[in-house]
């Protein structure tokens, strides 16, 4: 059974801890790819900015997790809401199917379609991120699943007539 308020619930955690997650492999990544930040900063700083590429560079390392990681869990809390109102028209048969079937779908919609720009970077970039976004979506909802199938009270035998 569908329910909106248990839907922010498991979204919310699913969110902290995707966030969570997600805040880390950003870091990761963005000391990764240092050389090529870092280059591409040069490549389009304006000549009149007071940041050196590399002061730039420090400052997305210090706010990218941060960045990522609110947004994990902002996500995490209006993703939810939608779970737990759609749950029963989300196809699947458990909650955490239904919640991985989410994820995906995310996943096309933000990981594959919206990062396209990524290609700019490379192949290898692109697939990179991809491939780290179908973890991430993937992580989220079956986190969202289970915590949303932990939330949700059994029906109650003497309400639905069952013996």
């Amino acid at each position: 059974m569908g329910n909106t308020t248990t839907g922010v619930k498991a979204g919310a955690i699913a969110g902290i801890i995707y966030g969570l997650v997600l805040g880390l492999l950003s870091y990761v990544t963005v000391i990764s790819e240092k050389s090529l930040i870092i280059a591409a900063l040069e490549k389009n700083l304006p000549p009149s900015t007071p940041f050196t590429p590399d002061q730039l560079y420090e400052i997305a390392l210090i706010f990218t997790p941060a960045v990522a990681a609110t947004l994990g869990i902002l996500g995490g809390l209006v993703i939810g809401a939608i779970y737990g109102r759609l749950f029963d028209v989300i196809p699947g048969r458990t909650s955490v199917i239904k919640g991985v079937l989410v994820g995906v779908i995310l996943w096309v919609i933000l990981g594959v379609l919206f990062d396209l720009s990524d290609l700019q970077y490379g192949l290898a970039v692109y697939l990179g991120d991809v491939a780290e976004g179908l973890f991430g979506a993937m992580l989220f909802g079956v986190l969202l699943g289970y915590f949303f199938g932990r939330f949700t009270r059994p029906p109650d035998p003497a309400i639905h007539g069952y013996s």
